[in-house]
């Protein structure tokens, strides 16, 4: 997956580099980790696609701050996430902070995966050897 942008700058978007100018890119990155969070927790959320040349409207981004909205009511995010943002009034820190929320969902899920493999979790109920004896 492509790596989310959460740095942003007001310079960005006096300047219109690319960090700066909000485009289709932009939101089929964000619909990617959306979609693969929701299908690693098994969530079954559905985002709504963009194609180039329609206009960001004001019901797209809604539709996606509700999702993550119910992602972050049933999983985790550390302390310092910062609160899911409005869809009025659109702005690069409300772009970096949808981007910072999915960065740490991922990230959330993606250790979770790690603690599993490390525990043994993945071979729960198999036979353990125990000193050249199976238990």
């Amino acid at each position: 997956m492509n790596k989310l942008i959460f740095d942003r700058t007001l310079q960005d978007v006096t300047l219109r580099t690319q960090k700066g100018l909000y485009n289709v890119e932009d939101i089929q990155r964000i619909n990617s980790y959306i979609q693969y969070i929701s299908d690693e927790l098994n969530l079954n959320l559905v985002v709504s696609n963009v194609s180039l040349g329609e206009r960001l409207a004001k019901n797209k981004m809604q539709s996606i701050i509700d999702i993550i909205n119910k992602i972050r009511e049933i999983w985790y995010v550390a302390n310092d996430t910062p609160s899911t943002p409005l869809a009025m009034s659109w702005n690069y820190q409300k772009a970096n902070n949808i981007e910072k929320i999915l960065q740490a969902l991922y990230d959330f899920v993606e250790s979770v995966k790690i603690d599993k493999i490390y525990s043994g979790t993945f071979f729960a109920g198999k036979q353990i050897k125990f000193r050249g004896k199976s238990i």
